[in-house]
């Protein structure tokens, strides 16, 4: 049997290609987009903390916290700068923020409007009766932190809100002196 070079390494081709296609095809679709070193959250409770960043500092002409993926940076911090007690506290106080706001809307965080979200923001950080309460308020307190300090170091910030400069002050050498009065 005779086969042609160029069709032999053709089929090579796209064999190779299915074979480094496939793994990336078979993701699971519960995981989160963040590699996290010492914890792990679903996919649900990824998009949970998202849609609570975009509450805290919504889209408007401006982008948005989930537009500078804000809700990554809180979980990336969580991951690498807190200790392990602080991140268990993380994760116990979002299943706290979980079963807290499913309990006050009837339905949960992600399929509520803005209204209502931020209707249980406001009550959760003005009553801090229950223990769900405060394992919930601190984990809210937390990812506000978080959130706005993502927002105030982000590109966009930086560079079209409030201006960053490393030096500020400028050197204006030709400008004429005049005698003090």
């Amino acid at each position: 049997m005779h086969m042609n070079r160029r069709t032999a390494f053709k089929q090579l081709l796209f064999v190779s290609a299915g074979a480094a296609l496939i793994p990336a095809c078979m993701q699971d679709k519960n995981k989160a987009s963040v590699i996290l070193k010492n914890f792990s959250i679903t996919a649900g409770q990824e998009q949970l903390l998202a849609e609570l960043a975009e509450t805290i500092i919504p889209k408007t002409d401006t982008p948005g916290a989930k537009d500078i993926s804000a809700h990554l940076f809180a979980l990336k911090m969580i991951d690498d700068c807190s200790s392990k007690e602080d991140q268990d506290k993380f994760l116990k106080g979002l299943t706290a923020f979980e079963s807290y706001s499913n309990k006050q809307l009837g339905k949960s965080f992600t399929a509520a409007t803005a209204t209502e979200r931020g209707k249980v923001l406001t009550e959760l950080e003005t009553q801090k009766d229950k223990d769900q309460k405060d394992d919930a308020a601190q984990f809210y307190g937390t990812v506000k932190k978080l959130t706005v300090h993502a927002y105030t170091s982000s590109q966009f910030y930086l560079t079209k809100v409030q201006v960053y400069e490393l030096v500020p002050g400028r050197y204006h050498g030709c400008v004429p002196v005049k005698a003090g009065a």
